[in-house]
């Protein structure tokens, strides 16, 4: 996929840190180019061992998430590999839901959020760490989108069997950031839902990692 900048432009052009990773953890950064604002997820800073193994896994993992999914409202656009330890995407303006009051979210925000996730899940993507309200944003016209997909997993990478447990783990947190910012309007049988999923959290150790280790299919 075409690069926007590389990472000569970003070394010599203006930037801030959004956030700083520790350890293994990436350092996020916005920068304009041109007259767009994008995000860096940028591996380069782990210590040498992490960044040669956990980041380049992070890095791709998130590139192939995100170019799956391309073209989807609610999910970061237009991504392409920086280099071998950061991968990028255009910014969209909006707050997490964590900073977001309750008061400032619609009573239609959750209904749209879960028809998103079920179409994330309709092209064989599952998120898995949506119980995280740090990776929902609230964007600037009010519209859920989703963040951080290096926990994400190609379902056409994965055992059949465990394809519904894992679209319940992302349903699993739709619900619970629903009942957290707007109680009043989550329905009896999405609340009944919810209370089926936390009684097998015991499961959600599955979340991710360990999943993906079987190799992408070639065309």
């Amino acid at each position: 996929m075409k690069k926007s900048f590389t990472r000569r432009d970003l070394e010599f052009g203006e930037y801030h840190v959004i956030s700083k990773g520790r350890w293994g953890n990436a350092n996020l950064y916005q920068f304009q180019h041109g007259h767009t604002t994008w995000v860096i997820k940028d591996f380069s800073r782990c210590p040498p061992a992490i960044k040669k193994t956990w980041g380049r896994l992070m890095a791709k993992r998130e590139f192939l998430a995100l170019k799956k999914l391309k073209g989807m409202d609610g999910i970061p656009a237009d991504p392409f590999f920086l280099d071998a330890y950061a991968v990028c995407y255009q910014y969209q303006p909006g707050t997490t839901l964590k900073e977001t009051p309750a008061e400032l979210i619609s009573d239609d925000f959750f209904y749209e959020f879960e028809d998103l996730v079920k179409r994330m899940h309709r092209h064989n993507m599952v998120h898995l760490d949506i119980r995280n309200h740090r990776n929902i944003l609230v964007t600037d016209k009010g519209r859920p989108a989703l963040l951080d997909f290096q926990s994400s997993l190609n379902l056409e990478n994965t055992p059949r069997v465990l394809h519904k447990l894992m679209k319940d783990i992302d349903l699993s947190g739709v619900y619970k950031n629903w009942r957290r910012k707007k109680p009043a309007s989550l329905d009896k049988t999405r609340q009944e839902h919810l209370d089926a999923l936390n009684r097998i959290r015991f499961l959600w150790f599955l979340k991710g990692y360990p999943l993906s280790a079987k190799p992408t299919r070639k065309a």
